[in-house]
């Protein structure tokens, strides 16, 4: 049998377990804690059905987490091939976005990138010291970026990218 030619990772379309890899890798290495969260539910063999597990919220993102600095929540949902985002994704990354959290829809690991890139989130926060003894004063509220450059529009179900 003949050897066939690997095919490079850009020629070819990440699967969205391969997306949350890469994701998660960047994640860590910009300073955040995250994790994929496992939103699969239970499936029932005897009724050949899945349902969601009892303990977990619908809507969930895929990765979820939080910015090692201030604490700031972060929630990715992946999207690979044809899948779309459901009413209780839609729900949940406006109700983050709404509470000032971080919230976004990765359909390929470049185009996450870009956007985490566009908000600015991958420049180290500023952070100002107290001139007494060198450290800074113990925080009364979370700080960090208050602004971000997302799209005043909220989340919608349709995969815009052609």
């Amino acid at each position: 049998m003949k050897p066939t030619p690997q095919t490079p990772i850009e020629l070819y379309d990440l699967k969205a377990d391969e997306i949350t890899a890469h994701i998660l890798g960047y994640l860590r290495a910009k300073g955040f804690v995250a994790w994929a969260q496992d939103n699969r539910g239970r499936y029932n063999p005897k009724t050949s059905k899945w349902y969601p597990h009892p303990n977990n919220r619908v809507g969930v993102p895929d990765i979820i987490g939080y910015r090692k600095s201030d604490a700031r929540f972060i929630g990715v949902e992946v999207k690979a091939g044809r899948d779309t985002l459901s009413n209780f994704q839609i729900d949940f990354l406006n109700e983050l976005k709404e509470h000032g959290g971080l919230p976004f829809v990765a359909y390929d690991f470049a185009g996450f990138v870009w956007s985490f890139e566009q908000r600015g989130l991958h420049l180290p926060m500023a952070t100002t010291a107290s001139p007494d003894a060198g450290v800074p004063p113990p925080p009364t509220s979370l700080p960090g970026l208050t602004t971000t450059h997302d799209e005043p529009a909220p989340y919608h179900a349709q995969n815009t990218r052609s």
